[in-house]
């Protein structure tokens, strides 16, 4: 019985390390990688490692519905001549391109929806297939079959090829832009793409971090696996920085300022899809002028904020209020939920409520917590707008 108990155990922790491994590439795959077709054969060699698959796909489409690209993983060039011409979006490909959520089956061969296959395709069962959407655009469709383990694909594999999409809507949009970049000259068209990355790539990567953070509470890891954990928030905070470094020059101070407030909302939109909480945003259309460190501290103390209401408070209403007092900015967060013990914070575990207490503290400022049990919590940042 031990025995069996520790193998569970042992295989969990391969499982989680190698899940943390593959969302770290992908996270370094957004920067690391401006060119589109290789962004594409990234994302979809991380895929199938991820979930464990025997083949995975990456399909573009067009505009007509069909697609225009499909990258495969899992076969070699004289294979893939084998199968035959590549599809173009019909069949289960076609449904995929046309649905919104997720399609995870355990045998495609007894849905209606499986045709189009050609001779030299080889044998699939399993089938897994989660659109790449941004901002309402489609991007793409990731494909996967057949585990190697030759189980079925569970939820928690759907959630974490969901996660990866995420990731790759990012990478996708930052390979376009770049592409655009180097070939428009046009001052206006730059500012375009510059306010395109900073208010949407930047976001979006924002959102990761914040499912990321949702989806730590849903699987147990050693601190060996929290610290790898910790490592992919930091580097998605780089690629942050990263962004906003190529893009300084492109944007006013007046355009930067106006993005705190949309980074804020940008948050709770991503945050009422994930987590299904009501949350409402009550920042000032005019806020004095503040610093990147301090757009993007607070914004992270934000995020950590509505991802601990999301993991533990069991809540269904969350308010983000900005306000100024004084020569302070005042950041609160506050829930309906069920509240807890503010000594918590002195757990050398709590990484969460550690980390917004530095972040507030690095800026000069104060981190508390007012809550009790069954009365929801209130977390008051308060900083001074010139430390």
């Amino acid at each position: 019985m031990n025995s069996s108990v520790s193998s569970n155990e042992h295989n969990h922790d391969d499982r989680c390390t190698a899940m943390l491994d593959a969302l770290s590439r992908a996270a370094a795959a957004i920067t690391s990688e401006l060119n589109l077709p290789r962004t594409l054969k990234a994302i979809t060699d991380i895929a199938r490692e991820l979930v464990g698959a025997r083949y995975a796909a990456l399909g573009v489409p067009e505009d007509d519905g069909t697609l225009k690209a499909f990258i495969t993983s899992g076969m070699d060039a004289e294979f893939e001549q084998h199968v035959g011409p590549e599809p173009v979006g019909h069949g289960l490909l076609g449904a995929v391109l046309e649905s919104d959520e997720p399609i995870r089956l355990d045998d495609l061969t007894q849905d209606p929806r499986s045709v189009g296959f050609s001779p030299g395709h080889p044998v699939m069962q399993r089938f897994l297939g989660v659109p790449i959407i941004s901002r309402g655009e489609r991007l793409g469709n990731l494909y996967l079959t057949d585990p190697l383990d030759g189980e079925p694909f569970s939820a928690d594999d759907e959630r974490l090829i969901v996660l990866l999409a995420d990731q790759a809507a990012v990478a996708i949009e930052n390979a376009r832009l770049s592409e655009q970049l180097q070939t428009i000259a046009l001052s206006r068209e730059r500012d375009r793409i510059g306010m395109e990355l900073h208010d949407g790539v930047i976001q979006s990567v924002y959102a990761v971090g914040m499912k990321l953070e949702i989806m730590r509470g849903q699987f147990a890891m050693t601190p060996e696996q929290e610290a790898q954990y910790h490592g992919i928030i930091n580097d998605l905070n780089h690629i942050i920085e990263d962004i906003r470094l190529y893009i300084r020059n492109l944007r006013s101070a007046r355009d930067e300022q106006a993005t705190f407030k949309q980074r804020l909302e940008n948050l709770a939109r991503h945050f009422r899809d994930f987590a299904r909480v009501d949350v409402i945003v009550d920042v000032p259309t005019t806020l004095r002028t503040l610093t990147d460190k301090q757009r993007h501290s607070l914004t992270q103390i934000g995020r950590e904020g509505l991802s601990n209401v999301a993991r533990h408070a069991h809540a269904s209403q969350v308010r983000v209020t900005v306000r100024e007092a004084d020569n302070n900015l005042l950041l609160t967060v506050e829930d309906n939920g069920v509240g807890f013990d503010p000594v918590a914070m002195q757990d050398p575990e709590s990484f969460g409520l550690q980390n917004m207490e530095q972040r507030a503290r690095r800026l000069g400022g104060t981190f508390s917590i007012e809550s009790g049990t069954a009365q929801g919590t209130l977390l008051i940042v308060k900083v001074p707008f010139r430390p």
